[in-house]
C-alpha cells in the first residue's frame, strides 16, 4: 500500500511539473515572438483612406519637374578608329608613351569608357572639349570602397588636348572581374550622344525625401507605378548629366561638402537585342561617377567619387 501511495504521489508531481513547464514554455515563446520584432496588426487608420492615386500622381509630377538635362549615350557597333572619339570598352586614348593604368595590386585596370566632349551636344557646366576617361580595378569589388574617392581603386583622367592622345593597345591580360562582356571589354564600341532629360531616382535622397511621409502606408501597386514612372524617365542606361541613379540607397550624405550633384558617367544594366548581358554590376546594378558642381567647373577630376550597388 505504501508503494502505491508513493507511486501516485510521484505521478501527481510529474503532472504538476509538466503543466507548469508548459505554461512557462508558452510565456517564453510569446516573449521570443515579441522581441523578434513582430507587431500586432494595426487597425485601419485614417491615413489608409487617403486619396492615394492623387498623392502618388502629385509626387510623380514633382519628381518629373526636378528633371535635369543629360546626355544619353548609345553604343554603336562601329569600328574603333585611332582618333580619340567617344567610346566604351576596348582601347583607351592616352598620351603618347603612357602606360596602361594599373591598380593597387599592379594589375592593369579595366577601361570603362572615354567621353570626347567635342563629340557631344553641349551641356551646361561640362567641358566643351577634351577627353575624360574612366578606369576601375580588376577585382571582385571593381576597386570600389563604397564609395571610393581620390582616385583610389579607380581613375578618372582628363586630357584637355585630344590631339596629344593615341589609342593604346590592349595589355597581355585577361580581366577577371570586368562588368562588361568579353566583346565589349576587348573590342569596344563607339559612343554617340544625344541631349535628353532625366528625372530623379526613386532611390536617391531627393526621391526618398519626396516619399518618406507616405511611402510606408502606400498601397504596393501604386508605389510600383511611381517607381516605374521614374525609372522610365531616366535619360538612358548609359549617360552623363541629369541625376544619379541607385539600385538600392543613395551613398551620398547630407553633410557632404561639397555636394556630389553632377554625374560624370552612369553605367546601368544593359542587355543587347538578344537579351545577352553587355554590362552588369553585381546583380543588375548601377555604377556612377559623381563630382560637385564647383569641382566640375574647375576641372578638378581628382575629386570624383565612384560607387556601384546592386539588388
Amino acid at each position: 500500500m505504501g508503494n502505491l501511495v508513493g507511486l501516485l504521489a510521484l505521478l501527481v508531481t510529474i503532472i504538476v511539473v509538466a503543466v507548469i513547464l508548459r505554461r512557462e514554455g508558452g510565456k517564453k515563446k510569446s516573449n521570443k515572438d515579441y522581441f523578434a520584432g513582430k507587431k500586432p496588426v494595426k487597425p485601419a487608420a485614417a491615413s489608409d483612406n487617403r486619396d492615394w492615386p492623387a498623392i502618388v500622381e502629385k509626387a510623380r509630377d514633382v519628381a518629373m519637374a526636378m528633371a535635369r538635362p543629360a546626355i544619353s549615350l548609345t553604343m554603336v557597333k562601329d569600328q574603333i578608329t585611332d582618333d580619340p572619339h567617344s567610346s566604351i570598352g576596348g582601347r583607351p586614348s592616352l598620351p603618347a608613351g603612357a602606360k596602361w593604368p594599373g591598380g593597387r595590386d599592379g594589375k592593369p585596370m579595366i577601361f570603362l569608357a572615354q567621353i570626347n566632349f567635342a563629340d557631344m551636344p553641349p551641356l551646361d557646366g561640362y567641358p566643351k572639349e577634351g577627353v575624360l576617361s574612366f578606369f576601375v580595378e580588376d577585382n571582385d569589388l571593381n576597386g570600389c570602397d563604397f564609395p571610393s574617392k581620390d582616385n583610389t581603386g579607380f581613375k578618372v583622367l582628363y586630357h584637355a588636348d585630344p590631339k596629344a592622345l593615341q589609342r593604346l593597345d590592349l595589355p597581355d591580360h585577361s580581366w577577371e572581374f570586368t562588368p562588361f562582356n568579353a566583346e565589349l571589354t576587348t573590342q569596344g564600341r563607339r559612343l554617340t550622344g544625344q541631349l535628353a532629360s532625366g528625372a530623379i531616382s526613386p532611390n536617391s535622397a531627393e526621391g526618398q525625401n519626396l516619399t518618406q511621409d507616405w511611402y510606408p502606408d502606400c498601397p504596393g501597386a501604386l508605389w510600383d507605378s511611381f517607381h516605374e514612372a521614374l525609372t522610365e524617365a531616366k535619360p538612358a542606361l548609359v549617360y552623363y548629366g541629369g541625376h544619379p541613379d541607385f539600385t538600392q540607397d543613395d551613398f551620398r550624405r547630407a553633410d557632404d561638402d561639397p555636394k556630389l550633384t553632377e554625374v560624370l558617367l552612369q553605367l546601368g544594366f544593359v542587355l543587347d537585342r538578344e537579351n545577352d548581358v553587355e554590362i552588369c554590376w553585381g546583380d543588375a546594378g548601377e555604377a556612377c561617377f559623381l563630382i560637385s558642381k564647383a569641382d566640375l567647373a574647375e576641372r578638378k577630376f581628382e575629386k570624383v567619387a565612384y560607387n556601384w550597388d546592386c539588388s
